[in-house]
């Protein structure tokens, strides 16, 4: 049988069209500025290059946590079809650009007439990007060269090709200033803007964002070349997602050695939901794991342990605040690093909220 490879599991997406779960709000970007502090936790040792497979949810910080940890595999498996669409697009545009300037100049259609100065720091990358100008024809152009390219690599139909379009818009529309949600969520939220994320350091000072470093990009730009970060339509939820992911790291002879979660485990068991105002509702805030919750929890996890992962692999959790024991526990989207089975050991000894597996 032979193995799946990029372009099938784009076109099964496309062809189901349709999403598994109810998260329906736009996200466009990360929103967690904390990414260089997970990494610092789980990067490869000197010398290493190619650490097996990545498994992540979200958008653009999938690519900062591949070019840092160097997998020799990545699997982006989301519940929306846009983000799907979104990756296609960073795709097409990475294997374009010749540097990370030259890509963020594709991203947001800007034309800079100077050369660039050299780019030694994240603030120089970002200064030399912002002397340039948003263009409307190179936009349009742009526009219409993705169009074309998503039609001729995975035929994209007509309603695919205006979700792209509307993507790209955003980013057009909005520059560096572009946030996950739209705009009136994100100010209500406090959301990070692209810029902020791009220029974010640990508290050593440390950056290790995809666009800030030559030799990161271009390992980016490889694993795109070869088809090696393939996003896929799915839900950590659902065994069928758990098998499509495991079918995908047998056929290229990979385990997971790094999964990555961002904070999906807050909607598991509903911590909040959002509207395009921000936080409308907190039924479970705390995340107990009672009733439904628990139930829908204990799923989540049973197919987390289903993956097909290295007996050492770590995994990278976002969490949002809480109160736990009369405290409280952790800051906005702090990131939790820890060996897998670690986590499913704390599970399994009987936690009674989230927050209980993230210490």
């Amino acid at each position: 049988m032979r193995s799946l490879n990029l372009d099938d599991v784009v076109r099964l997406a496309l062809a189901e069209n349709v999403s598994p779960s109810g998260y329906t709000m736009d996200c466009f970007v990360t929103s967690e500025v904390a990414h260089n502090d997970a990494i610092a936790k789980c990067r490869p040792g000197t010398g290493k290059d190619g650490t097996g497979a990545y498994i992540g949810v979200g958008p653009c910080q999938n690519l900062t946590y591949i070019g840092a940890l160097r997998p020799r595999l990545a699997v982006i498996c989301d519940s929306r079809l846009d983000n799907l669409i979104e990756h296609l697009m960073f795709k097409l545009l990475i294997e374009r650009a010749g540097d990370p300037l030259d890509y963020l100049l594709l991203l947001f259609s800007r034309r800079l007439e100077e050369p660039p100065p050299v780019l030694d720091e994240p603030e120089d990358l970002v200064a030399a990007f912002e002397r340039g100008t948003p263009d409307p024809g190179t936009y349009r152009d742009n526009v219409e060269w993705l169009r074309s390219e998503a039609k001729r690599r995975w035929a994209f139909d007509d309603g695919q090709l205006d979700r792209l379009s509307y993507l790209y818009g955003q980013f057009f529309a909005r520059q560096l200033a572009i946030t996950a949600v739209n705009k009136e969520c994100a100010d209500a939220l406090g959301s990070p803007t692209l810029r902020d994320v791009i220029l974010a350091r640990n508290s050593y000072r440390r950056n290790f964002h995809f666009l800030t470093d030559a030799d990161r990009f271009a390992y980016v730009r490889r694993m795109c070349l070869e088809d090696r970060i393939i996003p896929m339509l799915g839900n950590f939820s659902s065994a069928r997602s758990i098998k499509l992911i495991n079918e995908l790291l047998d056929g290229f002879g990979e385990r997971a050695d790094t999964v990555y979660l961002s904070n999906i485990e807050d909607y598991v068991v509903s911590r909040y939901l959002l509207d395009s105002h921000g936080i409308a509702r907190e039924p479970n805030p705390d995340g107990l794991l009672e009733g439904a919750y628990a139930d829908g929890y204990a799923r989540f996890v049973e197919r987390l342990s289903a993956l097909r992962t290295a007996p050492d692999a770590f995994l990278i959790r976002f969490i949002f605040q809480g109160e736990r024991w009369g405290r409280t526990v952790g800051e906005d989207l702090e990131p939790t690093v820890s060996r897998l089975e670690t986590f499913l050991a704390a599970y399994r000894r009987g936690a009674r909220s989230l927050l209980d597996t993230c210490l």
